[in-house]
C-alpha cells in the first residue's frame, strides 16, 4: 500500500477534538457512576489519548500545550514505609452483603490531600502499593488497562503485578461475613474513574474553554 501524505490539524481542529474527548470522558462518568462500572475501560482509554505521550504517540494535551499546567493530584503521598498495601485514589466501601474499592470522587474523597502537581509527577507518582510493596502510577494503571486489558486490546497475557493487582487481590484485602472471606474486586477501573475525575478537574480550573 503506498504511503499516503499526512497533513497537520490545524489549532482550531485539535481544540474541537479536545472537546469532544472531553465531552465523551464525562458521558463514560457518568455511565460509571450509573452502575456500569465496565466502561471504565473506555475511560482508560481516553486518558490514553489525553494523556500518553511517546514516540508517535502524542498526547491530545500536550499538542495544545496543557501538560505545562499543574494536575489536581487527590492521592497524596504513599508510605513507602508502611508494610500494608496502600490504594491512594480510592477508599473502602463495605456493605452488609461484601465490599469493594471505590473511587474517591464517589465516596466524598478526602478534601485533606488535594494538591497541585507538575504533570510529569502527577503521572508518575505511585499511587498503589501491594503487599508485595510493588508499586504503580498512574501511567502504569491507564497503560495497562487501555493498551493490555480492554481498552483498545485485550491481550493474552498480561504484566505479571498488574495481572496480581487486577485477578489475584495482590493487595490482600478481604470481606468476612462470619462464615466466608471473599477477596476485594481489583481497584483498577475504580482508579481509572478518580484519574478521570482529576483531568477534569484540572480542566475545568485550568483551561475551562473546553470543559463539555
Amino acid at each position: 500500500m503506498t504511503k499516503q501524505k499526512r497533513k497537520a490539524r490545524s489549532k482550531g481542529d485539535l481544540e474541537q477534538e479536545l472537546r469532544n474527548q472531553l465531552a465523551l470522558l464525562k458521558h463514560a462518568c457518568d455511565a460509571f457512576d450509573n452502575g456500569f462500572t465496565h466502561i471504565g475501560k473506555h475511560i482508560a482509554l481516553t486518558l490514553r489519548v489525553l494523556l500518553y505521550h511517546h514516540g508517535q504517540s502524542q498526547a491530545l494535551l500536550r499538542q495544545l500545550g496543557l501538560l505545562d499546567k499543574r494536575f489536581l493530584d487527590s492521592a497524596g503521598d504513599i508510605d513507602r514505609r508502611n508494610e500494608l498495601s496502600e490504594w491512594r485514589l480510592c477508599v473502602f466501601r463495605l456493605r452488609s452483603d461484601g465490599g469493594n474499592f471505590l473511587a474517591k470522587c464517589l465516596s466524598g474523597g478526602d478534601t485533606n490531600s488535594l494538591r497541585w502537581l507538575s504533570f510529569e509527577n502527577w503521572w508518575n507518582n505511585p499511587v498503589i502499593k501491594d503487599k508485595q510493596h510493588r508499586f504503580f502510577n498512574r501511567r502504569e494503571l491507564v497503560l495497562n488497562v487501555a493498551d493490555t486489558d480492554g481498552g483498545a486490546h485485550v491481550d493474552s497475557e498480561l504484566e505479571e503485578a498488574y495481572m496480581a493487582l487486577s485477578r489475584e487481590n495482590s493487595l490482600g484485602w478481604n470481606f468476612f461475613d462470619g462464615e466466608k472471606s471473599t477477596p476485594f474486586i481489583g481497584p483498577e477501573l475504580q482508579c481509572m474513574r478518580q484519574i478521570a475525575h482529576e483531568v477534569l478537574e484540572t480542566i475545568k480550573k485550568k483551561a475551562p474553554q473546553y470543559c463539555p
